[in-house]
């Protein structure tokens, strides 16, 4: 089960809220169930809820058995300490604490549902579906909207999205920054057509500027992003565990008397992942020889590091196609972060972007190059341990590296110029943005383009992209008509 669907349970209240009681056999009350949060921390924030007739406002977590807590190390992480409530669907009654070594209660929900978890999980499955796939509101009474405004509202629409990114990568870099300190001339078109990034306004922080002119909360915040990407839809929650247990600040550790090779680094994402085998695990030759190199290479690494590895289950290899596989997808972060390390990638990618002289074409040819995987003589012809093919394919695929580059490092360099106010950074960057060929097509493009686009417009880059997918999830599929240009064009409230 993935913890979404636990998420959607508490959000919509899907059990029998009058007979709550915690594993300590305290009543429970929820006040209020809080708001969802997708970055890295607490899953539900700013919850209100009563135990025992006390009340308590703070966050909330959700984990599918109660041993999950310790599993992804929570324990140990004073990000934690904000939990008022441990969520869980199954498990026995056990005692939570935080890294405050404070008791967080717990409650193991699954006795209280009002109806079964297959149900919930085909109804959630539906609901999704229907959302998705069902007409936009103006769908029968759009087809006279003008291009013009069709492309303005578009662009603004990227706009939003691009600043919500950045308001993301900022928040997790000062939770970067604090969990540290505790530890210890272009071508068309213009950019101030497009985004002037001036105006995106940043959250209040708490934190001394200086703590900014860092590197290493920079690299992780890269790493996350990184990983997020590879992670694509069905495995980001693992990729993201994985980025948080090995951070930046333990592979420095790791290669500070000398660089670790890429193989190294995989070694250790895979033993991380929870997903490396025993070698008598296996049948095929091949794959036992690489299995006891990895384990060899993590005995022999120069420091060892103790770590949590991320649960199994996390890991969905199905319904997935064989190249978004978890295990190719490790195989290939281990590359990307053997450049972050030691091949200076975050460095590499300020200077390319920022570079006065390059056309948009070849930086755009250049940033590929940097997210090159290589060649690998196990990878290149298998999907994970068990599953060998005969025919070559790569670590990371094209499309996957325009996906990275669209929706992290677009923003991440556009958060960068904005802290240290790079204005030409800034520039090239969103020159840049809005020249970045399509992406891969999916159901809420081909919504949108049936029922909004209809072909007024021509759909050519990524930025328009996702721009659409900005309008189809925060105003059509809300029913936002009165805010949305197109609405108001034709009178929708």
């Amino acid at each position: 089960m993935h913890e979404d669907l636990l998420r959607h349970i508490w959000s919509r209240q899907l059990f029998d809220a009058s007979r709550l009681v915690t594993t300590d056999k305290r009543s429970l009350l929820v006040v209020n169930p809080g708001t969802l949060h997708r970055g890295s921390g607490p899953d539900f924030r700013n919850a209100v809820i009563e135990i025992g007739g006390t009340k308590f406002t703070g966050d909330i977590e959700f984990h599918r058995t109660t041993e999950d807590w310790s599993t992804h190390n929570h324990h140990n992480d004073p990000a934690y300490n904000s939990v008022i409530l441990h969520v869980v669907l199954q498990g026995n009654p056990s005692t939570t604490h935080s890294h405050s070594g404070r008791t967080i209660p717990t409650i193991i929900l699954e006795p209280y549902l009002l109806t079964s978890l297959q149900t919930i999980a085909d109804q959630l499955s539906r609901e999704e579906y229907s959302s998705i796939n069902r007409p936009i509101k103006c769908a029968s009474v759009n087809d006279d909207v003008e291009a013009p405004l069709l492309n303005d509202w578009i662009l603004t629409m990227y706009r939003e999205r691009v600043q919500e990114k950045v308001h993301r990568m900022y928040e997790r870099l000062c939770d970067i920054i604090i969990s540290q300190r505790r530890i210890i001339g272009e071508p068309h078109p213009p950019y101030n057509e497009m985004l002037d990034p001036g105006d995106i306004p940043l959250p209040d922080a708490n934190i001394d500027k200086e703590h900014f002119k860092q590197k290493l909360p920079w690299e992780q915040l890269l790493y996350e992003g990184i990983m997020d990407g590879l992670g694509y839809s069905n495995n980001r929650d693992g990729m993201k565990s994985l980025a948080e247990n090995v951070s930046i600040l333990q592979w420095k550790n790791l290669s500070s008397m000398r660089e670790l090779s890429a193989n190294e680094i995989q070694s250790v994402l895979f033993k991380a992942s929870g997903l490396l085998p025993g070698v008598n695990d296996l049948s095929d030759q091949q794959s036992k020889v690489y299995v006891h190199q990895l384990h060899a290479l993590w005995k022999d690494l120069p420091v060892q590091i103790p770590l949590m590895a991320v649960h199994s289950s996390v890991w969905n290899f199905s319904p997935t196609r064989p190249s978004n596989f978890p295990t190719i997808r490790i195989a290939a972060a281990g590359v990307m972060l053997h450049k972050i390390l030691h091949r200076s990638l975050f460095k590499s990618l300020v200077t390319l972007i920022g570079g006065k002289y390059s056309p948009v074409q070849s930086k755009t040819a250049q940033l590929l190059a940097l997210f090159d995987s290589g060649d690998d003589a196990f990878w290149n012809y298998h999907y994970s341990f068990t599953e060998a093919t005969h025919q070559k394919h790569t670590l990371l695929g094209e499309s996957r590296k325009y996906d990275i580059i669209v929706n992290t490092i677009i923003p991440f360099i556009c958060l960068y110029a904005k802290v240290f106010g790079k204005s030409d950074l800034a520039e090239h960057c969103l020159n840049l943005a809005v020249e970045l060929p399509l992406l891969e097509e999916n159901t809420i493009l081909r919504t949108m383009n049936n029922h909004l686009v209809k072909g007024k417009i021509k759909i050519a880059f990524a930025y328009q992209q996702q721009g659409l997918i900005q309008l189809n999830k925060k105003y059509c599929v809300v029913e936002r008509c009165g805010e949305c240009e197109v609405g108001k064009k034709l009178s929708l409230v």
